[in-house]
């Protein structure tokens, strides 16, 4: 009788054992579903008309991420954005903004790493930074600076009534914040700041 207590004992200690390790995983999954939702960046775009869209991003696996982006209307426009290399970022710029839209100085050997800076309309270019002035809010101009090393990113808004909206976006590693330009299907244009 002794042999069958002590089997039924190990089996319930095995039983327990196997009840914990669910209930950890699921507390695992639990707290890692809750730091994925707090990993939401917000996301500014503002027309040369003062049209201003909110949106948000968040980063996913292999230098890629989601964005969503509500227009005036309630449409929700969103995409998944990737990191790309300088070349490939300034030659799809200028498809879709027009040729010498986009002053760029230095050569850039590398697709990611030691990158030598990559500008937007009106800009500068300087080892690792990216300059870019936009009308101000009273008529001036507002500049941003940013340090690098930088990343670049590229994404295709498309929303559920139709409109769709190319965007751009340099990045500073240091900080991850950046700037950009999006140009809507119909031609609008937009300056964006993460």
């Amino acid at each position: 009788m002794r042999k069958q207590e002590t089997k039924w004992f190990s089996l319930q200690i095995l039983s327990l054992r196997a009840e914990v390790t669910k209930e950890i995983r699921l507390l695992l999954v639990i707290v890692s579903l809750l730091i994925s939702q707090g990993c939401v960046h917000s996301v500014k775009l503002r027309s040369a008309g003062g049209e201003t869209l909110q949106g948000r991003y968040r980063f996913a696996r292999e230098n890629t991420g989601l964005m969503q982006v509500k227009r005036a209307d309630g449409e929700v426009l969103s995409g998944r954005f990737a990191q790309v290399g300088r070349t490939a970022f300034v030659k799809s710029y200028e498809k879709t903004f027009g040729s010498g839209s986009i002053q760029e100085a230095g050569l850039d050997k590398a697709p990611y790493g030691h990158l030598t800076g990559g500008v937007f309309p009106k800009s500068y270019s300087l080892t690792g930074s990216a300059y870019r002035e936009v009308p101000g809010d009273k008529g001036g101009k507002s500049a941003t600076v940013l340090k690098g090393p930088l990343f670049y990113w590229t994404v295709l808004l498309q929303g559920d009534r139709g409109t769709s909206m190319d965007c751009f976006f340099i990045g500073s590693s240091y900080t991850n914040h950046g700037f950009g330009s999006c140009k809507s299907h119909t031609g609008e244009e937009y300056s964006a700041d993460f």
